[in-house]
């Protein structure tokens, strides 16, 4: 047999998207490429390697056999051009970096950038979408993740922790002093919850199940803005609450702490791309630790604003 790389290739995204349409689109071919790639590794393999279900394409026994070693094609090919990319002493590649939408929009916005001017010859790819980003999938390179992995050939480095607290808009709130009993006479904001792609973020349900949600987002902006329109009460972590003219809501009783993660593939520790991309999230969200935590005296101040 002479096997193709391209082929190859071919096969590992099929097998990760289950569609020729979308591994076409993750190679920068057509649908009609990807499958007139596919049939010719199987006329030269002499048998199939995908078969249908319900969720797409799936792997045959045969498909499953080499599986590994066609991964670690891939994985050799990255090595061989990290290597190279060393010696010639130049910093190229494009890594994708997933993250949820608040930290990614928040955060990684506005730190990545800066990336690129200390080397320029990265390309770097932000999605910060409202889910769980798949690197078993090869959906992205780099995950910032509310979720430990508990199994699974992951790198996992513990990102910051983070404060959540209840706010209101000034105007939302009565002159006399809350209790916690009071809060199921008040709208409220909150996830969708056929989108919560984790329980992390079911934060009304630990406040009182029988809390009135009005307005229900999937994203942390959109939940912000509704709180900031008056809308109800919501949890949002205070990193993105802060300075919008909002007042915590019993910040002593109602509080929440989260963390996030910053993971990859083992298979890529050795990647310089890798490496630097994630030394440098990891540094930058250091340098603003303190953002992530409440502060009573930052919070007043803010609100005043």
């Amino acid at each position: 047999m002479q096997l193709d790389w391209d082929d190859i290739r071919v096969f590992l995204e099929i097998e990760r998207t289950g569609r020729l349409s979308q591994a076409g689109k993750r190679l920068g071919v057509s649908h009609t490429t990807v499958a007139r790639r596919l049939r010719q590794l199987e006329d030269e393999a002499g048998c199939t390697l995908f078969e249908p279900s319900q969720d797409g394409l799936v792997l045959t026994e045969a498909g499953a056999l080499i599986l590994e070693k066609a991964q670690d094609m891939e994985n050799a090919a990255s090595a061989v051009a990290d290597m190279l990319g060393r010696y010639n002493n130049s910093h190229t590649g494009r890594v994708r970096v997933g993250a949820p939408d608040g930290f990614g929009n928040a955060v990684l916005s506005h730190v990545l950038p800066e990336l690129i001017r200390s080397a320029p010859g990265y390309e770097v790819e932000l999605v910060p979408v409202p889910a769980h980003h798949k690197l078993w999938r090869r959906d992205v390179d780099i995950a910032v993740s509310l979720d430990r992995p508990q199994t699974g050939r992951v790198v996992m480095r513990k990102l910051i922790d983070y404060d959540l607290r209840l706010y209101a808009h000034p105007d939302l709130l009565p002159d006399q002093p809350l209790g916690r009993g009071d809060l199921i006479d008040f709208p409220f904001v909150g996830y969708i919850d056929a989108l919560l792609y984790t329980a992390e973020l079911d934060f009304n349900r630990h406040i009182s199940d029988e809390l009135r949600v009005v307005y229900k987002g999937a994203t942390v902006k959109a939940q912000l803005d509704a709180v900031r329109a008056g809308i109800g009460m919501g949890v949002l972590p205070c990193f993105i609450a802060r300075n919008h003219g909002l007042v915590p809501v019993l910040p002593d009783e109602i509080t929440f702490c989260r963390s996030y993660w910053l993971l990859y593939p083992e298979d890529y520790k050795h990647l310089e791309r890798i490496r630097t991309v994630s030394g440098f999230i990891y540094d930058q969200t250091q340098k603003i630790a303190d953002l992530f935590r409440f502060s009573p005296d930052g919070e007043a101040t803010a609100a005043k604003k």
